[in-house]
């Protein structure tokens, strides 16, 4: 059972799944990973929620979002997606926060329009370096990724414990769930779509990797980097480049922390982003 309600809107022709929480605040929009949906928050938006106005929502192709076959899964595509969502709520500006693939889209949001940005959470985000864990890279070969990426109990579930130190946390429910979604209609062909964007056999291409890195001197908006120091699928010295590269930017490194920080570690998180808010906000 979903500990929010499941609300819906239309973005453009797309029918999306979001939850709201808080009434009061600057406004917060959440952006799940590759091959998630909103229950990866569902530690944090309660909390978040006591300050700020909470939005989550399943991305284009996952969770309970239509999964159009037309539509384009590509960063620039997902982006303006959240911004659109964004202005169905009435959102001129929010914090963005996103893990994984959803860190990336923060980031391309804020290229894109940078005044709809009001700050930035990245948590262990994609395509910052070239390297990517081999299970991901195989998913997004041709052929053999199709094969791999087929919906099974077993193969979530050993994807799912390289992304935690606890692997307890990937209990039976969280198993379910993610079999549920990957079996809806679509949703393999909107992964692969999204992760064959960008991303290869070799890595994430080394001149999409190096354009954003040119990019990222220019992004004004305040970033906090949160990285799990065991993270297996992207390795936390990928920080290092964006304290290099970011002109406002703050990195917590968490320690016995995988790759999904706001679920492994959920308090450390909440307390780490809404301390990063308040100076914001203050």
């Amino acid at each position: 059972m979903s500990p929010f309600e499941d609300k819906y809107v239309n973005v453009g022709p797309v029918r999306t799944r979001y939850w709201q929480a808080g009434g009061a605040g600057s406004a917060v929009v959440l952006l799940h990973g590759i091959g998630c949906s909103v229950l990866e928050w569902r530690s944090n938006i309660a909390e978040l929620a006591r300050h700020h106005r909470v939005y989550a929502l399943d991305l284009l192709g996952y969770g309970l979002t239509d999964k159009p076959e037309n539509e384009s899964y590509s960063l620039g595509n997902l982006a303006q997606f959240i911004l659109d969502f964004m202005a169905t709520q009435g959102i001129g500006q929010a914090h963005l926060a996103g893990n994984s693939l959803g860190g990336r889209l923060a980031l391309e949001c804020a290229l894109r329009e940078p005044a709809r940005v009001a700050s930035m959470v990245l948590a262990d985000p994609a395509g910052v370096g070239r390297e990517c864990h081999i299970n991901f890279r195989l998913a997004a070969a041709p052929v053999i990724g199709n094969i791999l990426t087929r919906p099974s109990r077993f193969g979530l579930k050993m994807l799912w414990n390289l992304a935690f130190v606890d692997t307890s946390l990937v209990t039976r429910e969280v198993v379910e769930d993610k079999f549920r979604f990957a079996s809806l209609p679509g949703a393999q062909a909107a992964f692969l779509k999204t992760l064959r964007g960008f991303l290869r056999f070799g890595g994430f291409p080394a001149d999409q990797v190096a354009a954003l890195h040119a990019a990222l001197p220019g992004i004004s908006a305040p970033a906090l980097v949160v990285w799990g120091r065991q993270d297996q699928l992207l390795p936390v010295k990928q920080a290092d480049t964006l304290k290099r590269l970011l002109p406002n930017v703050q990195v917590q490194i968490f320690d016995g922390c995988g790759h999904v920080p706001q679920v492994e570690c959920a308090q450390r998180f909440n307390q780490a982003v809404l301390a990063f808010w308040a100076t914001l906000d203050a």
